[in-house]
């Protein structure tokens, strides 16, 4: 709601002036109150780009059994004609996480895969990666690999390769023709944490030395890294603290929850 002041009224003198400012005043005090009080709409919900990748990883694609091949480089001169390019994508980055993958062996975490910057360093040549499209003509030129690739020996495509085949030949293959990126597997796995469960022995209800004592056991040489990292020896001015305004305290000169 728009007010209108006509400047000559505000100037007014008497009781007209009086009448005209506490009309102005209560204008302003609804208009101010809706401004106030109106309850927020509700907006989307807000992911960080890591959560968005997870969602988008635990999405499931049907099968495409019938695929169009076609010439590699014909299908790259065709794809550039259409406009195809790192534009056209709608995720920077995607986890390459699936339970095809992990079904005999889960030894390792997601790969993070920089969608765009491989799109890049491949000059927007969508075709090295989507090498075939689906032979229904209403679906995307360019599909998800595990839309196409699921376990080794499907039933509507035995002869096809696996969705973990298919990842590590055509990205190791890549890697190892451009001389660029990794070619080993810690190079683009983190490797899982063990199960614990049975490699420690704590009490019910174990104080915190105790845990720290129960990782020392097999961690000796990570806890001597770790002391010489600023994460132990960090410490500061203590301006604002009663008695220490003079000195400089933090973990590597005073004891704090170094256990």
């Amino acid at each position: 709601m728009k007010v209108r002041l006509h400047p000559p009224d505000i100037f007014l003198e008497g009781p007209k002036k009086r009448k005209t400012a506490v009309f102005l005043c209560f204008i302003l005090g609804i208009t101010a109150s809706s401004m106030t009080t109106a309850p927020a709409a509700p907006g989307p919900e807000v992911r960080t780009e890591q959560e968005q990748a997870r969602v988008h990883a635990a999405q499931r694609y049907p099968f495409i059994a019938e695929v169009e091949r076609e010439d590699p480089v014909l299908r790259k001169l065709r794809l550039h004609r259409m406009g195809l390019d790192s534009g056209d994508i709608t995720h920077e980055y995607f986890l390459l996480s699936s339970p095809v993958v992990n079904a005999d062996t889960d030894t390792y975490q997601p790969v993070r895969f920089m969608h765009s910057k491989h799109a890049s360093a491949l000059n927007d040549n969508c075709a090295a990666c989507h090498h075939y499209r689906p032979a229904d003509k209403e679906q995307s030129e360019t599909v998800a690999c595990r839309a196409c690739h699921k376990e080794q020996s499907h039933p509507q495509a035995p002869s096809r390769v696996g969705l973990k085949s298919a990842y590590h030949q055509k990205c190791m293959g890549c890697h190892k023709d451009m001389n660029q990126g990794p070619t080993g597997c810690q190079g683009c796995h983190r490797k899982n944490p063990p199960d614990h469960t049975n490699l420690v022995s704590l009490p019910e209800d174990p104080q915190p030395r105790e845990v720290t004592q129960a990782c020392l056991g097999c961690h000796e040489d990570e806890a001597r890294d770790f002391v010489t990292t600023a994460h132990w020896l960090w410490k500061g001015p203590a301006s604002y603290t009663v008695n220490r305004q003079h000195q400089e305290i933090g973990k590597a000169n005073i004891t704090l929850n170094n256990f």
